[in-house]
C-alpha cells in the first residue's frame, strides 16, 4: 500500500521497490508525488510507465509484463480446442462477460444477445462462454457452454472474443486473438468514472497500443447490433480487418517486453538491498 506500508517502510529505513504501480497515467495523477517521496525504485510493467514516471522524477524500470511469460506454454489453437473439447472444424466465439457478480449480470444478457445476432449470420457457430472460478453463472441464464478454464486457453481457442474492460485485452493480444471490447456501469460509476479518468480509451490494448486498434462499446454505445457488426469480419478467416487487428495485435504483444519479467524485479531487489547495506 502506497499510502501507508510504503511511507512507513521509507520512515524505518527500509528502501521500497514498488513492483506494479497504480494507474497513475489513468486517474489520480496525484499520486505519483508519492511514488517520488516514498519509492526507491519502482519496477512497472507498462513501457509508457518508464516514462511517465522518470520525467516525474521516480526511478522507473520497464521489466515487462508478467502475461508475456504465460503466453510461452500457450497450447496452439488445435491443441486448445482438443484441450476444451470444442469443435475444430467450426467457427469459434468466446464472451468473457466478467469476473465479478456485477459485472456479470450487466454483460451477460447483452452478450448473449450480440452472439445470437452472429449466429444468425454465421453458420454453424460455436459460442462458448469464460466461467471465472470466483463467481457462479445460472446456466439458465445463458443458452452456450460454459467453461472453466484458464482465459489464455480459452482466447487460444477461439477465433474471436467478445470482452468485457480489463486483463482479458491484453491476454487476446498475446494469445493472438481478435477481440471487441464491450462495456456497461451503474450510471453513477460511470458519471464518476468520465470525471476522474483522463484517458480516452478504457481497454488496456488500446492504451497499450497508444491508438484504438480494438473497438470499444462503452455505455450507451454497447448496442448488440453495433457489436456484432464489428464482431463479424474477425470471425471471417480471409477479412482484411482480421488481418490488420492481428497484426496490431502482434504490435501490442512486443511492447509489453520479454518474458522474465519476475527474474529482472528479483534482481532489482537484490540491487536495491546490496546497495542499502
Amino acid at each position: 500500500n502506497l499510502g501507508f506500508v510504503a511511507a512507513a517502510a521509507r520512515a524505518a529505513g527500509v528502501p521500497v521497490l514498488y513492483y506494479i504501480t497504480p494507474q497513475v497515467w489513468a486517474s489520480r495523477p496525484g499520486r505519483i508525488d508519492a511514488l517520488k517521496k516514498h519509492v526507491a525504485r519502482a519496477a512497472v510493467i507498462f513501457p509508457f510507465e518508464e516514462t511517465l514516471l522518470r520525467a516525474h522524477g521516480v526511478d522507473a524500470t520497464f521489466v515487462g509484463h508478467p502475461l508475456v511469460e504465460a503466453a510461452t506454454a500457450l497450447p496452439d489453437r488445435a491443441e486448445a480446442r482438443r484441450t476444451l473439447g470444442i469443435d475444430a472444424t467450426r467457427p469459434v466465439l468466446a464472451l468473457f462477460p466478467g469476473s465479478r457478480p456485477q459485472e456479470i449480470a450487466r454483460h451477460v444478457g447483452p452478450f448473449v444477445e450480440t452472439a445470437r445476432e452472429l449466429e444468425a449470420r454465421i453458420p454453424g457457430l460455436q459460442v462458448v462462454v469464460s466461467h471465472a472460478p470466483s463467481v457462479t453463472i445460472d446456466p439458465s441464464s445463458v443458452p452456450y457452454r460454459l467453461v472453466r478454464a484458464p482465459s489464455l486457453t480459452l482466447l487460444r481457442a477461439a477465433d474471436a472474443a467478445l470482452c468485457k474492460s480489463g486483463t482479458t485485452t491484453l491476454e487476446a493480444a498475446v494469445a493472438r486473438c481478435p477481440l471487441v471490447l464491450a462495456y456497461r456501469m451503474g450510471k453513477l460509476d460511470y458519471a464518476i468514472a468520465k470525471r476522474l479518468v483522463r484517458i480516452p480509451d478504457i481497454g488496456l490494448v488500446n492504451i497499450v497500443a497508444e491508438r484504438r486498434v480494438v473497438p470499444e462499446f462503452v455505455q450507451d454505445a454497447f448496442v448488440p447490433s453495433r457489436v456484432a457488426d464489428a464482431l463479424a469480419p474477425l470471425l471471417d478467416p480471409f477479412s482484411a480487418e482480421r488481418a490488420q487487428m492481428l497484426d496490431d495485435l502482434a504490435a501490442v504483444r512486443a511492447k509489453l517486453g520479454e518474458p522474465g519479467a519476475a527474474g529482472r524485479v528479483a534482481a532489482m531487489a537484490m540491487e536495491l538491498a546490496a546497495e542499502s547495506r
